[in-house]
């Protein structure tokens, strides 16, 4: 029995819960790099889907919602925590956008309980000693990540203990609409079934009290590291067989590597978009000359940063999280991902990454 027919046998218990957010789709940039990028290339329109219902159950979550940056912006986040009338826990990589900090900072005020969990040695993303402080200052509960792992890169957000936003996105100008020099493509998954945050709660509350967490999991449509990411990812490339579709900022790991080539050399057809090079050599230099060596298709993104992490499987299921393609993201770090098979989010996700993949550069060799 496959992974996926195993998973379709787990009921998710179905609540009915009314998201009301409303996204501002029109990109939120002023003029400049980011703003001519995206000018050029308008995503398709991603409105939230309608408030989730009973739905039967199978391989995936159904009856979640999504968002895609940089067409969202801060609106999406912004209303959550507006919103939000008991509680925030918020377990992320990077939280430097001010207008979001603002936001943690006046629920706080409003007497809201808000717990913060930031990574205190990001790379390239400076010293987040200053946020700390400034949350504190406003009520704030504000504690830096569980040292037991590497690095936390999770972007996780849950709102009243009832919904979880499921990120690829930090909480930064560029990821949440872009700045002046740069717009991420990033994608965001709200999640309201109660299996799953609960989970997730769990999981922030072993971070936060830096204990042992690996045993607190028991939901198969969450991707854990440390845990279950790896066997996920690899056991998902595994079982396509028409289409693969994978956005990733980072492609370092020769397992995922060798999964892309063994798909398609058994005949699917594997698609790759990674961010083009900053400056100077590729990081993912030696994984492009795989992948190209085994014939998938690989192009780099000049206009949006691909800082997306996101496979579509046959057009039947997704897994959107924090984790890279490489060993410390599918293995050492604290990363949060999901499985999703909820036909509006699929539909989103394949038809923007059709319009990824036709703004991005072919890599037919690296020089």
């Amino acid at each position: 029995m496959s992974h996926l027919q195993s998973r379709g046998r787990q009921w998710l218990p179905a609540i009915l819960f009314s998201l009301t957010l409303s996204v501002l789709l029109q990109p939120l940039l002023p003029p400049g790099t980011g703003a001519t990028a995206l000018a050029a290339r308008q995503s398709p329109a991603v409105p939230l889907s309608s408030p989730p219902a009973a739905v039967a159950p199978g391989p995936g979550v159904k009856g979640v919602q999504i968002f895609v940056e940089p067409q969202a912006g801060e609106q999406v986040i912004l209303q959550a925590i507006s919103e939000a009338q008991r509680s925030l826990a918020v377990e992320i990589y990077l939280l430097t956008d001010r207008s979001v900090i603002q936001a943690l900072e006046g629920a706080a005020r409003r007497g809201l309980t808000v717990r913060v969990m930031l990574e205190p040695h990001p790379y390239g993303g400076g010293s987040p000693d200053g946020t700390m402080q400034q949350l504190r200052a406003a009520g704030v509960e504000a504690r830096y990540a569980n040292p037991a792992f590497p690095l936390t890169h999770a972007k996780l957000m849950i709102v009243d203990g009832e919904r979880a936003y499921i990120m690829t996105g930090n909480f930064t100008r560029a990821a949440l609409g872009g700045n002046r020099s740069v717009a991420n493509r990033e994608y965001g998954i709200i999640d309201p079934w109660t299996r799953d945050v609960s989970n997730l709660e769990a999981l922030f509350e072993a971070d936060w009290q830096r204990t042992a967490s690996g045993s607190l999991i028991d939901d198969a449509n969450l991707v854990i590291s440390p845990g279950n990411a790896r066997t996920a990812l690899q056991g998902l490339i595994g079982e396509a067989q028409q289409t693969l579709l994978v956005e990733e900022e980072e492609m370092r790991d020769q397992q995922i590597e060798a999964a892309l080539v063994a798909a398609e050399q058994r005949g699917v057809r594997v698609q790759v978009v990674l961010p083009a090079p900053r400056e100077g050599n590729d990081p993912n230099a030696e994984g492009i000359a795989t992948l190209l060596q085994g014939g998938v298709a690989v192009r780099e993104d000049g206009q949006l940063y691909m800082h997306a992490k996101m496979l579509v499987v046959d057009g039947r299921e997704a897994f959107v999280g924090s984790e890279n393609c490489s060993p410390p993201g599918l293995e050492s770090n604290r990363e949060v991902g999901i499985l999703v098979a909820d036909g509006k989010v699929l539909a989103t996700l394949q038809t923007t990454f059709q319009a990824d993949w036709d703004a991005a550069q072919v890599v037919s060799r690296l020089s």
